[in-house]
């Protein structure tokens, strides 16, 4: 085998070590198909409040200035978007009165991302790994963290980087939750240019989709910029824009 082919297996394998665990049984990716018969095409938008123990020194080192990016819920307002978002509950504890504002808006939902972030099946693009005993504790401190914080009790969950495996869900499910992750990664972590984003999201999404973009500003620059043009394509694409819950309801 020659040296470049050589090469290219590498990269390939190193690049699908990374990849999340998506399809773990119990973990709803978007709308089935046979719900969406007789109902218009809907689209959830849902944001990932992430922060890390990593997040939060970099908050203090001044590395970082905010991972709370307000000009995304801003948009969101001014074009009466319903969305959803998934809080880490050390973000809710970082930023009280954000967490709050979110859940007392009444287009808004609030949901679980874990407590601070860690991969819960590894490899996991490089997040923390989380002993398995500490995992139900995990999820137990995030639901306790948001409620303080918003006074709403989640009812999903999404697994920080979409890892997870069969057991993890299973402890998720034991505490009273639903796993939710997307079939739309909006790409806007680490991505300066909007319309990147604005094009992934739109060449991807179909009935049913659930996207995830990130609402914690600072690895997600560009996400604000961004939304206008998300919104109005789907908008144009005849797309209605609902929270997971509407989503994933029954008649």
């Amino acid at each position: 085998m020659n040296r470049p082919v050589l090469l290219a297996l590498l990269l390939l394998s190193s690049v699908q070590a990374l990849r999340p665990s998506l399809n773990a049984p119990g973990i709803v990716t978007r709308e089935p198909p046979f719900a969406a018969v007789g109902r218009p095409r809907e689209v959830a938008l849902t944001f990932d409040a992430d922060m890390t123990p990593g997040m939060e020194g970099e908050l203090r080192s001044g590395k970082v200035r905010s991972f709370d990016n307000e000009a995304v819920v801003r948009v969101l307002e001014q074009t009466n978007t319903p969305a959803t978002f998934f809080l880490t509950g050390m973000w809710a504890q970082v930023y009280p009165a954000s967490a709050l504002a979110l859940a007392q808006h009444p287009g808004f939902e609030i949901e679980d991302h874990s407590y601070d972030h860690p991969g819960f099946s590894q490899p996991c693009y490089g997040l923390s790994s989380i002993p398995d005993a500490q995992k139900t504790a995990d999820i137990e401190r995030s639901q306790r963290a948001i409620f303080l914080a918003t006074g709403v009790t989640p009812r999903y969950f999404r697994f920080p980087g979409g890892c997870a495996a069969e057991s993890d869900v299973q402890k998720v499910e034991a505490a009273g939750l639903r796993v939710v992750h997307w079939d739309v990664i909006g790409g806007d972590a680490n991505q300066p240019d909007p319309a990147v984003i604005v094009k992934d999201v739109l060449g991807r999404v179909r009935g049913g989709s659930i996207v995830v973009l990130h609402v914690s500003g600072g690895h997600a620059p560009a996400t604000g910029l961004a939304l206008p043009g998300i919104i109005a394509g789907l908008k144009a694409g005849g797309y209605r824009l609902v929270t997971v819950k509407t989503l994933l309801s029954r008649p």
